[in-house]
């Protein structure tokens, strides 16, 4: 079984969720995760997650010692851009991995193995195409590729030195990966829930799937993630790698947190799943309200709020809003 190691470095006070990250990370023990953080509050780190204490300042230096050119890291979000150089900036922590990724901690994992395997190994250098996990072959020419650039192409240069967010860890280290024709891995085997619709609603599906998400509720059963949803009154499941909340105004009603108990996630709320799934736990628990969505999301993100992002917002929810009009309409017009 090859080795896979997530690079996770986080500053700040960790989320709400973390204590259930923390349990999904133990259900998954032959994967491995280096979480660098200057949060020092007592938890119970499973064995697979070694914690490293370091300050945001003292990471941004050990970046810097890789570049010739002086870098742009004034907060810890911009940390995203320099994810594809994990490989070289952590390359002593890692070298006794056969693959390293980086992830996101503002979600729940799945069974990994399950999606993530040998053959998958075998035939890719990279797996995935989100910045919430994606992981690379720890290869010396693989750690090195987000240094390709190539007219059209956004460079690791102006992205490492650029105040604006340009996500390299996602579209544009991608690309690179498609100018120089190597295939990776690229399906969605993760539940992305979309932060500009007021219900549960996953993204990075095809349309057809779209009905899907009218009532729907997503679960996470002995290390498993499942999704639960009606189709002509008949309950169907899928399962999923992980689930990624993206910065959704999640309340965690959970009071224990051990690998017996199966807990229920729905908009907005995670807890402990106390009773049988029924047609009628799904249709109740999958209700959704729009403005009670909105005023919830505002008040969990106020301490957040600037008028840059607030244009920023309105833009991506009108871009959403747009879609989505016009996949009812097409969806009407077929009919």
């Amino acid at each position: 079984m090859k080795s896979i190691v997530y690079i996770v470095p986080y500053f700040g006070t960790l989320p709400v969720n973390f204590n259930l990250w923390l349990l999904s990370c133990k259900c998954n023990p032959t994967i491995d995760w280096l979480l660098i953080t200057d949060d020092k509050t007592t938890y119970n780190y499973p064995n697979n997650v070694h914690v490293i204490y370091d300050s945001f300042e003292n990471i941004k230096k050990r970046i810097q010692e890789n570049f010739d050119f002086e870098i742009t890291l004034d907060r810890p979000w911009k940390l995203c851009e320099y994810k594809p150089a994990y490989g070289e900036i952590f390359k002593n922590e890692i070298k006794q991995y056969d693959f390293w990724g980086y992830c996101d901690i503002d979600l729940i994992w799945g069974n990994i193995r399950k999606f993530i395997t040998d053959e998958m190994l075998d035939k890719y250098d990279k797996i995935g195409f989100q910045g919430h996990s994606t992981i690379y072959r720890n290869d010396d020419n693989v750690n090195v590729r987000y240094r390709f650039q190539k007219d059209g192409l956004l460079s690791y240069k102006e992205a490492f030195t650029h105040q604006r967010g340009y996500c390299f860890d996602e579209g544009p280290i991608s690309k690179i990966y498609d100018a120089l024709n190597i295939d990776y891995y690229k399906k969605t085997n993760f539940a992305h829930l979309c932060k500009y619709d007021y219900g549960f609603f996953l993204e990075h599906f095809p349309k057809e799937d779209d009905y899907k998400n009218k009532n729907q509720i997503l679960t996470w059963e002995d290390g498993n993630i499942y999704r639960y949803y009606i189709v002509n009154n008949e309950i169907k499941i899928d399962e999923f790698m992980y689930i990624h909340f993206f910065c959704r105004p999640m309340t965690f009603k959970i009071k224990k947190y051990d690998e017996k108990i199966k807990y229920v996630f729905y908009p907005d709320v995670a807890e402990e799943l106390s009773e049988d799934i029924t047609l009628k736990y799904i249709l109740k628990k999958s209700k959704r309200s729009l403005i009670r969505y909105y005023l919830k999301s505002f008040w969990f993100n106020r301490k957040k709020i600037t008028l840059k992002r607030i244009i920023n917002n309105i833009r991506w929810m009108c871009i959403y809003k747009t879609r989505k009009i016009r996949s009812i309409w097409f969806e009407k017009k077929e009919k």
